[in-house]
């Protein structure tokens, strides 16, 4: 057949599908007038079709009328008055004109979105769902049951899902033996066909599920599906692993070739392929050739199209890494037929399953299956149920063999589901409503992709680095991205980086005064705190002898870098930027070992540097001309910006290069000198920055480094009379000392001292009745317990409203129970140890205090042996003005409180003295402006964790008594580092005014 003829053939096929369907008078949907009028009026209006989902996705937190009808307004009437069509009758308005009106409008929405559900949910359970399956059997239409359910968050969330999944199996296999013999889905021509057919969602088997923890939760995942896969291989049923979000999809992979490993004669497995992917042929090829190796049954491979597209286009737009996913439907499409003629000449090796609403797609598959000579049943067609219904149809009258992917659960789990069948199927690119509900042109539809295979796009594996920023043009600012390591690649080189900088641990870090390493009568030994036998960095110890030496050769050498451009200092901040990438990945490994950080962090506190020294770079050439003001005739007004002399940079261990260099960076850009007091517990990685910004161009008498004890070298830094201003970050009783002592105005001291301080705080996340605890409760984790809780920023307090509160402190403790704890160079480990023996002492000492001001309803005690390690806990206090509740821990222990309502939530945020950082889950539009306004917080996050601010995107810092100053990583950051000054100078001479034409 030429290429010409079968495409006709196809076109021919395609039209058929379509046309077909029309003669079972099907509907599109399968759905009420109600919704195929709600879903029509969607896709017209974009701002409405955004608020409906959204209010879909909220409404099975809604616990009552009222609440259902707070949303409703919300939503809909809320500031931006979206327009309802009256007929739709979403209840709006209602309580005006009928009495008990509020009652009678939510009880509608309420049996709306239930109708609207029960369109694409084939039964609560599976008794529920066994008579449609049996329907849709006799109607020539095998089931895939896909059990309803997303992501886990605790174990016994897991093992409850593996019950479901069991439970679901035997009553498929009994349900279904009492159905009609259907030799034409019950047999293809590699064997029979199980009636029964369950699809799993790997990542609802092991809350450890994820390229991090790969080996655990694969580990969990089998031993909660092995008793499973027996029964369908003893019983006749067929298992379906379906793969789901980017950051799962190879595990998913991993997890189908151990089941195959242990099950190579059965039962049927199942797994898919996504084509929207841009590895997904090549995932097929592996796939294929594994079958046909492996398995002594082929492996049954689902094509579909992919879900999700927005969701992976987004994260991988945010976090600066490739797209996984085609930029383009027709790129997806082309890669769909590429996939389907692969999947076709491999038959027999594999079974193929053509999963779309597309009739150009379907047919494509049929006519390829047919030119290479397969009988009719080597291919099984699948559909969703309740979509598209004249496809079904359609295929079923051509005696097509039709499967149909049946989810079967609650409404509160199935609403994520139905949210995304929503959104795939009335976006723009989708088949269904071009066809279907706009009526489009079919031989517009039917033609082929508009990509040429051979330049579809191939998996990028990552970004490639950047080149160093030319100081003449810089381009608009960008985060430096964070290492992708849900990919190989990038895992194996951060755990190359860290086998290397062990081996060379141990060195010298000496106290640096104009480039000149200075002994000391003393030193500082800074240790590994997972295994505190290892010795990281052996440094200088300064004193006040140090410290006056360092101020007075800052002195000397401070006008030469006053008077250099800021272009040429700005210069200086791009190259070491890109040192710094250079040696990101030794960077990372180092604080792994001196900070205790774990890789991802380790690796996202050194791009948080770079950013800085990108970010400060480009501020200070905006900033080098000044901002304008007024002029007048006669004279010229100039506003400019000059430094304030020699500074001291007070740093912390937590985030041992990131704060140091955005301190350091600023200052130095705008044209001070710098003395840098490292902590004491990590000077290694403070050194790696000195000799950076030294090889970068800054001048070595320009930038010291006096590793010390606080109250050896510190206070007198602080206190020396030629020392213009303190950059500090660290805990509030230093801060505010610092504060005190630099208020004294000191013999010989010319100026009033400028003071930056971040102190510290005791964060709160507002946990609403209406939350996503799916989302809530690992973003709480995260933020509580990443990098063993040792953020100013972390979560500290939790303040769950009254209706969820034992749901979302029950769900925390069976979290924080599944947190890896290890030494921070796995790449799989959550929460490390703590900086040192004070940490601990401290951090056990609050572990105390909690049992007697409250419940602990977790306490780990699982922790390796060697080091100052932890475990997580969470305590419910019994009053807000507990210790736990209001003191800063600096550790993973996590306090909750319990709200009455959303306004007293607020006031417990609030009580306490600090106000740097705080969160707020909520699915309700007003409560999210309210707190917008009255949250009292320098950065405030919402529906996400509190950790993770980002230069330019989230400035940081806060007020109260967590902070003096302006926000890191923002516009206004480098005026605390400089003196404006103001210039006006009188052009009149003699009546005569000086003009360019003059001139």
């Amino acid at each position: 057949m030429t290429s010409a003829s079968f495409e006709s053939e196809v076109q021919a096929l395609a039209r058929r599908i379509a046309e077909g369907g029309h003669l079972e008078h099907a509907h599109v949907y399968r759905l009420s007038w109600w919704t195929d009028r709600t879903l029509e009026w969607a896709m017209r209006h974009p701002p409405f079709k955004a608020q409906l989902f959204r209010f879909v996705d909220v409404f099975p937190a809604c616990r009552d009328d009222e609440d259902v009808l707070r949303h409703l307004e919300e939503y809909f009437n809320g500031p931006e008055q979206i327009a309802v069509p009256r007929a739709l009758d979403l209840g709006i308005d209602v309580a005006e004109h009928v009495p008990f009106g509020a009652h009678v409008s939510a009880s509608v929405a309420r049996r709306n979105i239930l109708r609207m559900a029960r369109q694409f949910i084939a039964g609560a359970d599976p008794a529920a769902a066994l008579p449609k399956l049996a329907r849709l059997w006799r109607r020539g239409e095998a089931a895939t049951v896909d059990l309803l359910g997303e992501k886990t968050v605790i174990a016994a969330e897991a093992d409850r899902y593996a019950e479901r999944v069991e439970e679901l199996v035997d009553a498929l296999v009994t349900g279904s033996a009492a159905w009609p013999e259907r030799p034409d889905l019950e047999r293809d021509p590699w064997g029979p066909l199980p009636r029964a057919n369950v699809s799993v969602k790997p990542s609802a088997l092991s809350p450890l599920f994820g390229p991090l923890t790969a080996a655990d939760g694969l580990a969990e995942a089998l031993a909660r599906l092995r008793p499973i896969v027996t029964r369908a291989r003893d019983n006749g049923a067929t298992i379906n692993l379906d793969t789901e979000h980017d950051e799962d999809k190879d595990l998913t992979f991993e997890l189908v070739r151990a089941l195959g490993a242990e099950f190579p004669d059965g039962p049927q497995l199942g797994c898919v392929v996504q084509a929207n992917r841009r590895d997904s042929y090549a995932d097929l090829r592996d796939l294929v050739a594994w079958s046909r190796n492996a398995l002594g049954i082929p492996l049954q491979v689902r094509l579909v199209k992919g879900a999700y597209w927005d969701q992976e286009t987004v994260i991988a737009g945010a976090e600066g890494w490739p797209s996984p996913v085609f930029d383009h439907k027709a790129e997806t499409d082309a890669n769909y037929e590429r996939c389907v003629r692969h999947l076709v000449d491999s038959a027999g090796a594999v079974r193929p399953a053509i999963a779309s609403h597309n009739v150009r797609s379907l047919a494509y598959a049929i006519a390829y299956a047919g030119a290479q000579g397969l009988e009719e049943s080597a291919i099984e067609l699948q559909l969703l149920y309740g979509m598209a219904e004249p496809v079904h149809a359609a295929l079923t009258g051509m005696g097509r063999r039709v499967r149909v992917y049946a989810p079967v659960g609650e409404l509160v789990p199935g609403m994520a589901y139905l949210v995304r069948r929503l959104l795939e199927n009335t976006s723009n690119e989708s088949f269904v409503r071009h066809r279907f509900a706009e009526g489009r042109d079919l031989d517009e539809l039917v033609m082929p992709p508009a990509v040429d295979e051979s330049t579809l796009p191939e998996a990028t594996p990552e970004h490639p680095p950047r080149a160093p920023t030319d100081p003449a043009a810089p381009a608009t600012f960008v985060n430096e991205p964070r290492a992708e390591l849900r990919r190989p690649g990038p895992q194996a080189r951060v755990r190359a980086a860290v086998e290397q900088v062990g081996a060379e641990l141990g060195f010298s870090a000496p106290v640096l005064i104009e480039g000149r390493a200075i002994p000391t009568g003393d030193e500082l030994t800074s240790v590994d705190p997972g295994r505190t036998d290892v010795v990281v960095c052996r440094s200088g110890r300064a004193g006040p002898v140090e410290a006056d030496r360092a101020v007075e050769a800052a002195q000397r050498e401070w006008p030469r870098w006053r008077d250099a451009s800021w272009r040429d200092r700005a210069a200086v901040l791009f190259r070491a930027a890109a040192l710094m990438r250079e040696q990101r990945a030794e960077l990372a490994a180092l604080e792994v070992f001196e900070a205790g950080k774990p890789i991802p962090e380790a690796d996202a506190d050194v791009c948080e540097a770079i950013d800085f020294c990108e970010y400060y770079g480009r501020e200070a050439l905006r900033l080098m001309s000044g901002p304008e003001v007024a002029q007048a005739p006669g004279e010229a007004n100039s506003y400019r910006y000059e430094p304030r002399g020699v500074g001291v940079v007070i740093s912390p261990w937590n985030f041992p290069l990131a704060i140091p260099a955005g301190m350091v960076t600023a200052a130095l850009v705008t044209g001070n000198a710098v003395l840098l007091k490292p902590a004491e517990q990590t000077p290694g990685v403070a050194l790696r920055l000195v000799q950076i910004l030294h090889e970068a161009g800054v001048p070595p008498g320009v930038l010291a480094f006096l590793p010390g004890m606080g109250e050896e070298v510190g206070t007198d830094l602080v206190r020396h009379p030629k020392v213009s201003f303190i950059a500090f970050t660290g805990s509030k009783a230093v801060g505010l000392e610092i504060l005190r002592e630099a208020a004294v105005q000191r013999e010989g001291q010319r100026h009033v001292k400028r003071v930056v301080a971040e102190m510290g705080g005791k964060n709160a996340v507002i946990v609403d009745s209406d939350a996503d605890l799916d989302v809530a409760v690992p973003a709480v984790i995260q933020s509580a317990f990443g990098y063993a809780g040792q953020k100013c920023s972390a979560a500290s307090r939790v303040i769950a409203l009254a209706p969820v509160f034992d749901e979302v402190v029950d769900r925390l403790a069976g979290a924080a129970a599944s947190v890896p704890v290890g030494h921070p160079s796995e790449l799989r480990t959550t929460v490390g140890p703590v900086i040192d023996e004070d940490a601990y002492r401290r951090v056990r000492k609050y572990q105390d205090v909690a049992r007697n001001e409250g419940k602990v309803v977790l306490q780990r005690n699982d922790v390796p042996e060697s080091g100052w390690y932890v475990g997580p806990t969470v305590v419910v206090a019994e009053r807000p003005d507990a210790r736990v509740a209001t003191e800063e821990v600096f550790g993973p222990l996590l306090t909750c409180l319990c709200a009455r309502d959303f306004d007293h939530g607020l006031d417990l945020a609030n009580a306490s003295e600090y106000a740097l950082t705080g969160g707020l889950f909520s699915r309700s539009p007003a409560r999210i402006r309210k707190a917008a306004r009255d949250f009292r917080a320098g950065n405030l996050y919402v529906n996400r964790g509190i950790t993770g601010a980002l230069v330019g995107r989230q400035p940081f810092g806060g007020y109260g008594l967590s902070g003096v100053g302006s926000k890191a990583g923002g516009p206004e950051y480098l005026l605390q580092f400089v003196e404006p000054r103001v210039v006006t100078e009188n052009l009149l001479r003699q009546g005569f005014v000086p003009t360019e034409e003059a001139e």
